[in-house]
């Protein structure tokens, strides 16, 4: 059954990816390897044209890439490369391709130096990974021991790659064996591609758009491809194009100066995309103060975000997740009679939270975190995902409120987003 597949017209190199597993389709999986790619390609010049979920099928693999091929010229397949019965794209491939399979020593080399590279001895008899199809290309995993696929089409000029569905796995053999064949094959094809962000936050994306600036999309339509992303606190909008990294940094400053210029400037946190918990940090660091929190409606998530980074230990002393009224009373200091006067989620309380943290830790700065992420315990006045965020340092305190929607986990990851964004305000007040 020989392939067959038109050309796509456009001149940008366009890359197909087709996710094998039933257990993807029955939510036993979640696929990380479809947003890894995406990502990965954009940073590389190519442009990521679809991404199919199809069952370990015959017939629904073969149709994904007659679909696939038809509209891009290299296609990237992951899962069902692995030694079970349920894994059957080698075979899939090879009879898609007219190619028989056959036993093959170069490809046992490279099945043996997978296995070597864990400190194992490799049975053929167990998998047949050297049964191989013919004038396919063997490709080193570089985390796993099954070997990829490759295939290049010189005729209709596509390219085949094959790679496992482990996560770790698939990463590694993109970076290390994917691109390098991708760039060999269509080299003179590749661009670069940049992207010029801008953060905002307190202010919906209709808003911008509609109210306003109602001519800036239009506007930003000059520099490239505008989206417009809603983000854990704010909307970020994203302007993406192709080109030299001079002209990159030429279309970035222009983007900026017209953004500072127009009425969006005071709802803009940061011109770019580093995220929030790195930005806190390299301005504790830069500044050499120390920090600390006291979570509620958290749960030590907001702490969790700085100590994930590197070099977290020269600027957070410590948190406290004081979950219970007791615990804010006896380990904060927050008052009984606040408590019973304003309640747990109120600017009264998060405040004494901050200044219980500030205390104890002996910080320059202290923020705190009290609300409701639901889906119980919300009422008229505090519904579910409202949140005080609370700060404290030796000139100032105080504490604002703000409404987040989402399930529960999902507000909490923006109430954590939100406190950072509060530390870094705090860190950038010039009266500090």
């Amino acid at each position: 059954m020989p392939a067959k597949f038109s050309v796509p017209k456009s001149n940008s190199l366009n890359v197909s990816m087709i996710v094998i597993g039933d257990e993807i389709l029955n939510g036993r999986t979640s696929d990380l390897n479809g947003s890894f790619l995406s990502r990965y390609l954009f940073k590389k010049g190519l442009h990521f044209k679809s991404l199919r979920f199809i069952h370990d099928d015959e017939s629904d693999l073969i149709k994904a890439l007659d679909d696939s091929f038809n509209e891009s010229d290299i296609v990237i397949t992951s899962g069902g490369i692995g030694p079970t019965l349920d894994d059957k794209t080698k075979n899939i491939l090879a009879k898609y391709f007219g190619k028989k399979i056959i036993e093959r020593q170069d490809v046992a080399d490279v099945v043996t130096k997978n296995y070597s590279q864990f400190g194992r001895n490799w049975t053929p008899s167990q998998n047949f990974y050297h049964h191989f199809p013919k004038d396919f290309f063997a490709i080193n995993n570089p985390r796993g021991l099954a070997p990829g696929l490759g295939f290049f089409d010189s005729d209709k000029q596509k390219l085949i790659l094959a790679g496992p569905g482990v996560p770790r796995e698939f990463t590694e053999i993109v970076e290390l064996e994917f691109f390098p064949l991708m760039k060999k094959y269509f080299e003179k094809r590749l661009v670069e591609n940049y992207q010029t962000v801008i953060r905002t936050k307190n202010i919906p994306e209709e808003k911008i758009f509609y109210e306003l600036c109602p001519t800036l999309w239009d506007e930003l339509s000059v520099f490239g491809k505008v989206s417009s992303l809603p983000h854990t606190i704010g909307i970020d909008i994203v302007i993406s194009y192709e080109g030299s990294l001079k002209e990159h940094e030429n279309k970035q400053k222009k983007i900026n100066e017209h953004i500072q210029n127009s009425k969006l400037s005071s709802f803009v946190w940061q011109y770019g995309n580093v995220p929030i918990n790195e930005l806190v940090l390299k301005k504790a660091i830069d500044k050499k103060v120390t920090i600390s929190f006291a979570e509620s409606c958290t749960g030590g998530l907001t702490s969790s975000k700085i100590t994930d980074l590197p070099g977290s230990s020269q600027i957070f002393m410590g948190s406290i997740v004081s979950y219970s009224n007791d615990t804010k009373t006896h380990l904060l200091n927050v008052s009984s009679e606040t408590l019973k006067n304003f309640g747990a989620v109120s600017i009264e309380v998060a405040t004494q939270m901050a200044l219980g943290a500030l205390n104890e830790f002996k910080t320059d700065y202290a923020i705190s975190l009290t609300g409701i992420a639901g889906p119980e315990g919300g009422s008229e006045k505090k519904p579910e995902g409202f949140v005080v965020i609370g700060y404290a340092s030796k000139k100032k305190n105080g504490a604002r409120f703000f409404q987040f929607p989402g399930d529960r986990i999902r507000r909490k990851d923006r109430f954590s987003d939100m406190a950072l964004l509060t530390l870094l305000e705090l860190m950038n007040d010039l009266s500090e």
